[in-house]
């Protein structure tokens, strides 16, 4: 059921939801299942409520165009990328400060295929043995056929009987009553609404930063006070190009490109360290695919190309037909022509080859197939971000009283290492290989700055409010109940103690579903202790 009307009484259920993204729809569904009652808070797109927020840095994106209000939450903005956490991600590792879950791996990819299911992506492969290679093609990114939950999800939320969704129930604050319990949630014009079960909190990172430090604020003593891991340990991934990859080896560009599972599903390999070359070089995780070289970038090397480019350009169709969607390894420059008209003389030009190219050129830039450019490539890296206390989130009072959330988002000279020294590495074992070799973008003495420049999160923001059996050093157990707060639990990537080399969706989806097990324990515990009393 949904109710969108600001006046109507909502309903006490066994579990209360603040958010209706992603993850608070797949643990809502979840407790559906397994027989429990959800209230459902969403502030919505028409909300007149919104925290302020301020960047202290230019590297972390505007949170009008990082989140996103409404059913489905910031799915509206996600393409759609599905990718599993790996087992070393959830080890201490000694080359990675403040890293280690207290948790194994187990826990949560047992719950990857309903988070696929859930995301509507192909099957989760589990990772295969690194065996003696420096580089595995272990890890596999899936897409979600349809990324926009929100339309498929509707009609669900609409008909059932046991999740009621309130729309426009911007939640503004918590308020603790006795024995360290969530009493009520403060909502935007609407007052005050208790709550005698349990809360979680799926608002999104900086969202969950912002209602429990203020909480915090009331109740100074919480999660550590000033000096504790709340809205500390703010982490992203790192991601750009530095090079292009002539690879020789067609069976490893096939393998690297994109394929589709017998449910139509598309997924892709990706190159990635081992993990002793993780561990042998000090390596936060890193993967790399391949990404097509726009035609209109002469750099690509092939005639075919630049002859395709050079007639949608003076036909005046490029503009339109480009979309955009393909990068070029730098800006374009004086002499471009010139280039493509030298493509086209030393490697000459397929008509048969152009009208294949053609028929690729409406499909999905980002999920199509690889467009081959005499084996040339940009590279792309997703890189890991190591924790880090003093990339955070923090209160801060501004003119008139008014609090607004200040963003410091850092990125360590460490995580820009070990991007420049995993591309080094890879570079190598091509060669060793026999595969082919990276020809890079930048001399070597700018392409530090070049990782910096390209360094741009706020999207998925990890870490805020991470886990851990020690209160001193996170914000929630293993089970993700807020410490000292006996009904508030957490929902999403804000819990993760690191972030690997994954896109945090599907994992936190999946940390939903282990999170409605428990949820659903407990609530089943209560009911057979009420009715002993009773009885």
């Amino acid at each position: 059921m949904i109710i969108s009307d600001g006046l109507a009484s909502l309903p006490t259920a066994d579990v209360c939801i603040v958010g209706a993204g992603p993850v608070g729809l797949a643990l809502a569904f979840r407790l559906e299942e397994l027989g429990r009652s959800v209230l459902l808070l969403e502030s919505g797109p028409s909300s007149s409520w919104q925290g302020r927020t301020e960047l202290l840095a230019g590297n972390h994106a505007l949170p009008t165009v990082s989140m996103s209000r409404g059913i489905g939450g910031t799915s509206a903005l996600w393409g759609g990328r599905c990718v599993a956490f790996d087992d070393i991600d959830f080890e201490e590792r000694p080359h990675v400060p403040f890293s280690g879950w207290p948790i194994p791996h187990s826990s949560l990819s047992r719950h990857y295929p309903g988070a696929a299911r859930f995301l509507q992506a192909g099957e989760i492969p589990s990772p295969g043995e690194d065996g003696e290679e420096d580089f595995t093609l272990n890890s596999v990114e899936t897409w979600s056929g349809k990324p926009v939950i929100a339309p498929l999800y509707e009609p669900r939320l609409i008909h059932s009987e046991n999740i009621t969704l309130a729309m426009g129930a911007a939640v503004s604050g918590l308020e603790l009553g006795k024995h360290g319990r969530v009493r009520a949630l403060h909502l935007e014009g609407r007052g005050e609404l208790p709550t005698p079960n349990e809360v979680v909190l799926a608002a999104g990172g900086l969202e969950t930063a912002r209602l429990l430090l203020a909480l915090r604020k009331e109740h100074p003593t919480l999660f550590g006070s000033a000096d504790g891991p709340l809205g500390r340990f703010y982490q992203g991934h790192l991601t750009g190009y530095l090079a292009v990859a002539h690879l020789d080896n067609e069976e490893i560009v096939q393998r690297l490109s994109f394929a589709s599972d017998s449910q139509g599903h598309r997924y892709r390999r990706r190159l990635q360290p081992s993990r002793h070359q993780q561990a042998s070089h000090q390596l936060l995780n890193i993967v790399f695919w391949l990404d097509a070289i726009s035609i209109s970038d002469s750099s690509h090397g092939s005639g075919s190309l630049s002859l395709l480019y050079l007639l949608l350009r003076f036909s005046g169709t490029y503009r339109w037909l480009s979309r955009g969607l393909a990068p070029r390894t730098g800006p374009k420059s004086k002499g471009e022509i010139r280039r493509h008209l030298r493509n086209m003389k030393v490697r000459g030009a397929s008509p048969t080859r152009i009208i294949s190219m053609l028929k690729n050129l409406w499909k999905d830039g980002e999920r199509g197939t690889l467009t081959r450019s005499s084996g040339r490539f940009l590279l792309r890296y997703h890189a890991e971000q190591a924790p880090n206390p003093a990339s955070r989130v923090q209160l801060r009072e501004g003119s008139g009283g008014a609090t607004a959330l200040e963003v410091d988002y850092r990125i360590e000279d460490r995580d820009m290492a070990s991007v420049l020294q995993a591309h080094h590495l890879l570079d190598q074992w091509l060669r060793s290989k026999g595969y082919g070799r990276l020809e890079y973008l930048q001399p070597e003495e700018d392409r530090f700055r070049s990782v910096l420049v390209q360094a741009f999160d706020g999207y998925h923001q990890i870490g805020l409010a991470r886990m851990s059996d020690d209160p001193d050093l996170g914000v929630v157990d293993a089970d993700c109940r807020v410490h000292g707060v006996a009904n508030l639990y957490l929902a999403g990537a804000s819990v993760f103690p690191t972030g690997g080399h994954a896109n945090p969706t599907l994992p936190a989806v999946a940390l939903a579903l282990r999170l409605a097990e428990h949820l659903a324990g407990m609530t089943r515990q209560k009911s057979r202790v009420a009715e002993q009393t009773v009885s």
